[in-house]
């Protein structure tokens, strides 16, 4: 999907704005230690760097996101649509203008992790800052190859994770399988 995605966005002609002036982008006010690993009715997911998704009793934000990690050594987005909690170090873009598909930025912004990576602060922990994410130059081209794009990576993205999932079931049973033979 990378290689792919990357030449994809390549070849994308359009209007180039700066990321900042077609979505809002803020930060989170929760803290980890408030948070729980298992997800149980009454609880909202809550996002921080990890790639594991975490649960709050209250949501701060109810819409249609992508979040980023603010601290780490990569920065890899992720999409959601719903309410969620989010982390004080963690940014949330969403409130898209009408020119831009959200799944088209989000695949987009997964092609950019080496910008955010070198854009990143800090020598014990790099660190992301608003304007990072403000002043990202995007192309958009019209709505229709929008469309396209992101409908072509999201069926893509799903079959990756089907598929990482039934790899994952099948390695617990080949290692439950594994101790029997030696019980």
């Amino acid at each position: 999907i990378k290689g792919i995605s990357s030449r994809i966005f390549a070849s994308i002609q359009g209007i180039e704005y700066r990321m900042g002036d077609i979505v809002t982008i803020t930060n989170g006010n929760s803290n980890v230690q408030d948070a729980v690993t298992q997800s149980k009715d009454g609880l909202y997911p809550f996002f921080d760097r990890s790639e594991d998704i975490k649960y709050l009793p209250t949501f701060l934000f109810d819409k249609e996101a992508i979040i980023y990690p603010g601290e780490g050594t990569e920065f890899m987005p992720r999409y959601f649509k719903g309410k969620f909690a989010l982390h004080q170090r963690c940014y949330a873009i969403f409130d898209f203008n009408e020119i831009i598909n959200a799944r088209f930025l989000y695949f987009y912004l997964k092609t950019r992790n080496s910008y955010f990576v070198k854009n990143a602060v800090g020598s014990t922990v790099p660190s992301l800052r608003l304007d990072t994410f403000q002043k990202l130059k995007v192309i958009i081209p019209p709505k229709k190859i929008q469309y396209s794009v992101s409908l072509c990576l999201s069926f893509m993205e799903q079959k990756c994770n089907i598929e990482k999932k039934i790899l994952h079931k099948l390695l617990k049973q080949k290692q439950y399988l594994l101790r029997q033979m030696f019980i």
